[in-house]
């Protein structure tokens, strides 16, 4: 049985093959050439390769994000599968190069051999499972629906090959055995020969052949697939795990003097990462599952923006950009929809509040609020288009250092007569207020519980007092790059002239952005959250607490706090010191759902939906019956004191340096 050992079957199958490889050949170039012709990643991606190989270990070949407990099931269908395909590539590779080379194993994974035969089984088993998930997976897009997978012809398509590739090698094994040829030890072979028990030689040899063609037909057009559509993601999902970014919290620098446009408005501007992140979304829906936006009712999917990218990258752009690659001298101008405003809507980009909810969700690695900010630049430094509050707001940091426009001479107020000390030349820690610290009237209560802590621990602290300025965060990721570089040199010109050996501060945003951003502008400080601080007081014994357990409490992780910056312990260890009954919600820590302020959506209003987003959050503070919602943000602090009122509920809301104040003795 050997459906190439004619002449014309061997020509037939080699012009197969050949056109088939130059086909999926061709198809990838065209991918790269994009890929190429897109701009520099400012982002080291190279460093760390042995982090960078383990991490492929763990998330590419374990599928450690796949099988997330949020979505375990689904995630342990894809994770079978994929597995599976590893399993049978070896087979695969027996059955393309044996079309032309009748025969052909490996060396050592003969049939008979000790290890052919382990391979055999092995390869069997994981072919009934793969079978068995694409029935499930069938099942789940066809009749269960989750709302969160896109349901496309293509998607079905590819899990019907990926089922007959297991049925035709089940089925041409099965005709072997019966026709005394098959040499494998192979258990499905001799299950499915007893479909063909009694036929003539002719009959089987007409069987085994019109399966195997079937085979590798269906194998080399799944292998044309893969560059033209979602399934892409097989390719190009491990250089995408490889090239993970490991720090976060910093958004792109622009170099606002060298910039030829600021932010993108054409997806050719996006960076060679955000292509690769575009062409190796799988449409699973994680992020979207995840996305506060989404969930209540706004019109952002971070999954719908990667698939309106790559649908307008395949379609409408790929002729211009791969004429645009070949010219050497002028450019030509594309006539089509713009990115910014026709593919992507600017509704979707302004509900984001860059939480990264959905990047910690998908299993991929898959970047979005690099991307959103971006076209975000555009819109408000080449279009002028915001929100009318955020144009105020813009005014007001330019004009007086904070988003309110109150009078930066009135930025200490709130110290007079509490004796808090100015920074000297002496000192160690420097206070960074930031504005809600310093305005607010509900955050100033929290600033003079800090003011409390750090006086009762001896802390050789100061403050800047009126020379501090915002931080710039609102400004930045709002898309006003311009006005965050202009406010960030300003207090790094200040701080760099100053000596004192690390920053505390109560605001994750303040945080984030003076330790993971200035940096880019020549502002490099060590800068630690007041939980951290307040954390490690208690544990070398600088402060002393009355023993006394306080209310049940639940702790609300800030984005900016957690997972930005994966600080999830030290607020939750000052709690338990202090006495709270700690208790968790649904959802917390990596998977928490944000308050809805970040993104610099505390200074404009909200996209419309079915509910703000704080209260969606309040919710779910309050289902866990804690009396107390503790935070360490003064802009969830507001959102949720909002949502408090809003729905007229009785539970309190503190901040971590107020519940370990009211316990000092």
């Amino acid at each position: 049985m050997n459906p190439t050992a004619s002449t014309i079957g061997l020509i037939l199958y080699s012009i197969i093959l050949a056109v088939s490889l130059a086909a999926f050949g061709f198809f990838v170039y065209r991918r790269f050439v994009i890929l190429k012709a897109s701009q520099n990643e400012p982002i080291l991606r190279w460093d760390n390769i042995g982090k960078r190989i383990i991490t492929v270990l763990q998330f590419f070949v374990g599928q450690g994000r796949i099988l997330d407990r949020r979505f375990f099931v689904a995630g342990l269908m894809h994770a079978f599968i994929f597995w599976g395909f590893l399993a049978v590539s070896i087979n695969t590779i027996h059955l393309v190069v044996g079309g032309l080379v009748h025969g052909f194993h490996l060396p050592l994974l003969g049939p008979g051999s000790f290890l052919g035969d382990i391979y055999t089984v092995f390869r069997d088993v994981f072919e009934v499972i793969v079978l068995v998930m694409v029935i499930y997976a069938l099942f789940r897009r066809l009749v269960l629906k989750p709302k969160r997978v896109t349901l496309s012809g293509e998607a079905i398509l590819v899990l019907l090959l990926i089922g007959i590739l297991m049925l035709t090698d089940f089925i041409s094994g099965g005709v072997k055995v019966v026709a005394g040829i098959q040499t494998e030890l192979s258990p499905m072979s001799q299950a499915f020969s007893s479909f063909f028990a009694g036929q003539s030689a002719d009959t089987l040899a007409l069987i085994h052949d019109a399966s195997w063609w079937i085979h590798v037909l269906s194998l080399f057009l799944f292998l044309n697939l893969l560059p033209n559509s979602k399934h892409f993601h097989v390719i190009t999902s491990l250089p995408n795990v490889f090239l993970r970014r490991f720090s976060y919290g910093a958004l792109r620098h622009i170099d606002l003097e060298e910039a030829e446009n600021f932010g993108v408005s054409q997806i050719e501007q996006s960076s060679w990462k955000d292509i690769l992140d575009i062409y190796t979304c799988t449409e699973c829906g994680r992020c979207q599952d995840v996305c506060p936006a989404y969930n209540t009712g706004k019109m952002l999917s971070p999954k719908e923006i990667n698939i309106k990218s790559r649908h307008h990258l395949y379609e409408e752009k790929t002729p211009f950009l791969l004429q645009l690659a070949k010219q050497k001298e002028g450019t030509k101008e594309y006539v089509g929809k713009a990115l910014v405003g026709e593919v992507i809507e600017s509704e979707m980009l302004w509900a984001c509040t860059t939480c990264k909810a959905c990047e910690e969700a998908c299993p991929l690695f898959i970047e979005y609020i690099d991307r959103i900010v971006d076209m975000r630049r555009y819109l408000v430094l080449e279009e002028g288009d915001m929100a009318p509050e955020l144009a105020t707001t813009y005014k007001n940091l330019e004009n007086q250092g904070n988003p309110w426009g109150l009078a930066s001479s009135t930025r200490d107020e709130w110290a007079e007569g509490m004796n808090v000390p100015q920074i000297t030349e002496d000192t160690e820690v420097l206070y960074w207020i930031g504005c809600s610290g310093s305005f607010d009237d509900r955050n100033v209560k929290v600033t003079k519980s800090m003011i409390k802590i750090l006086n009762a621990a001896g802390t050789n602290y100061g403050i800047l007092g009126k020379k501090e300025s915002c931080t710039g965060d609102p400004a930045r990721r709002s898309g006003n790059e311009y006005l965050y570089q202009m406010l960030a040199m300003t207090n790094i010109e200040t701080l760099n002239n100053l000596k004192f050996k690390k920053i505390i501060t109560q605001c994750p945003h303040c945080y984030n952005t003076l330790k993971n951003e200035y940096p880019q502008l020549g502002g490099n400080y060590e800068v630690v959250h007041h939980s951290q601080f307040i954390s490690d007081l208690i544990d070398r014994g600088l402060i002393k607490q009355v023993e006394q357990q306080v209310e049940k409490t639940t702790f609300h992780d800030p984005c900016y706090l957690g997972r930005h910056n994966e600080e999830y312990d030290a607020p939750r260890d000052s709690l338990k010191a202090s006495g709270a009954n700690l208790v968790e919600m649904d959802r917390s820590k990596n998977n928490g759902f944000c308050c809805g302020a970040g993104g610099a959506q505390m200074w404009k209003e909200e996209e419309a939906g079915n509910e703000p987003v704080r209260q969606a959050r309040f919710k779910e503070a309050r289902e866990t019956g804690a009396e107390t919602i503790a935070t360490g943000c003064p802009f969830c602090m507001t959102m949720m004191t909002d949502a408090s009122k809003e729905l007229e509920s009785e539970m309190e809301v503190k901040d971590i340096a107020e519940i370990v104040a009211e316990k000092l003795v």
